[in-house]
């Protein structure tokens, strides 16, 4: 299948900040089945069925993206080889501690993630790690699919407090019992 990023998306939502490079803690046991989570963040898509909806991740302006190591969508791998979200470094990490990730690493082309929708719901994005040093460039989501909103969930005014992502139509039920538009602080 040919992918193009010149397809227009409708919608655009930078999905994370830039990580810079950071060696793992060594204290934290390394184990492939459970990766040091860095990152992650829901977004409500509405998505119709049938294979119409797309969707793509990208770096910045369109161009190459970065993650050590890991990036799953709803838990599963969407780098390239299931392993690495780069190409390859061309200066050893611990050598540029707390630069861009772009100072140690090739980047990997945007990722289609189009054959992931399955209509409308919230889609969890992970970046994770398994050791040695971790990090991200800025990570953006491009998608025909509509977005939805966040709430504050107040809980009826017990703690904690937890940011929901939902649908559009969902906001005025959710303003209604207590909750504010926009995330926790």
């Amino acid at each position: 299948m040919l992918f193009s990023v010149n397809v227009a998306a409708q919608n655009t939502i930078k999905l994370f900040d830039a990580t810079p490079v950071t060696l793992s803690d060594t204290s934290y046991p390394w184990n492939s089945i459970t990766p040091y989570v860095f990152a992650s963040k829901d977004v409500y898509l509405s998505c119709p069925l049938g294979g119409s909806s797309y969707a793509y991740l990208t770096g910045p302006d369109n161009g190459d993206l970065i993650v050590d190591n890991f990036f799953t969508m709803n838990g599963n791998s969407v780098c390239p080889d299931d392993w690495n979200c780069f190409n390859g470094v061309f200066v050893m990490p611990d050598q540029v501690l707390g630069m861009p990730m772009e100072s140690a690493y090739y980047g990997v082309p945007p990722i289609d993630v189009s054959d992931r929708l399955n209509g409308s719901g919230v889609y969890s994005f992970v970046l994770s790690d398994y050791s040695y040093s971790y990090g991200n460039n800025d990570i953006y989501l491009h998608t025909s699919c509509s977005l939805g909103t966040y709430v504050c969930h107040r809980n009826k005014g017990k703690a904690p407090f937890k940011t929901l992502a939902i649908s559009g139509n969902m906001l005025a039920a959710h303003l209604g019992h207590g909750d504010t538009e926009g995330p926790c602080e």
